[in-house]
């Protein structure tokens, strides 16, 4: 792996903590890091193919939206 990491909007910081959470165990920094990246860039290919807004801008909405959002097809 290059010592350039691609930009994570995801601190590797929160992926140690989220996976000490789960119960996986203890990361070393680069997984970390690689983990953030892949996460990132898996949030940004959704919300690229994204082709409606999936919540409401009301925040009163959001319940029922991700009610919606849960019902099967």
């Amino acid at each position: 792996m290059n010592d350039q990491q691609p930009e994570s909007s995801l601190a590797p910081e929160v992926v140690m903590a989220l996976a000490r959470l789960a119960g996986y165990p203890p990361l070393d920094a680069d997984t970390a890091a690689r983990i953030a990246v892949g996460a990132s860039n898996a949030v940004r290919a959704v919300a690229a193919s994204a082709t409606v807004s999936l919540i409401d801008t009301e925040p009163a909405a959001f319940l029922a939206e991700l009610e919606r959002l849960a019902e099967s097809d």
